[in-house]
């Protein structure tokens, strides 16, 4: 249920490609984030 306003407004703009783009863009963050997640700690330069 979380998701579902994202969902509605990514596909409530009527347009196909501005659909796609936002999607993908969130694929692609999410696929960012499972990769990098456990690897922060090695970019942390404070550590």
């Amino acid at each position: 249920m979380l998701h579902l306003p994202f969902l509605t407004f990514a596909l409530g703009g009527g347009s196909l490609s501005a659909t796609i783009v936002g999607v993908g863009s969130l694929v692609l963050f999410g696929l960012v984030g499972v990769i990098a997640g456990p690897n922060l700690s090695k970019f942390d330069s404070e550590a």
